[in-house]
């Protein structure tokens, strides 16, 4: 997990699926060290990556967009 280009490291969750399959909800096994609106960028287990907004001083973030994310990089590596 990142916050900007800040490494969280790795902590357990738990994803909510709304009624439509989309993720709605991350439930974090403890709280994440970021600020209450700070986004966050979440790779799942199964290689999906999730966008997720902190919500106070909850172990919650709510989703707010997922990937894959297009190539931003000009020249190959």
């Amino acid at each position: 997990m990142k916050c900007g280009h800040r490494n969280l490291g790795r902590i357990r969750y738990r994803v909510e699926v709304a009624s439509g399959g989309q993720a709605s909800l991350v439930e974090f096994a403890r709280k994440p060290s970021a600020k209450d609106g700070d986004k966050l960028h979440l790779t799942l287990e199964d290689g999906r990556m999730l966008d997720c907004q902190v919500i106070d001083s909850s172990p919650y973030c709510a989703v707010v967009g997922e990937g894959p994310y297009p190539e931003r990089r000009t020249s190959q590596r």
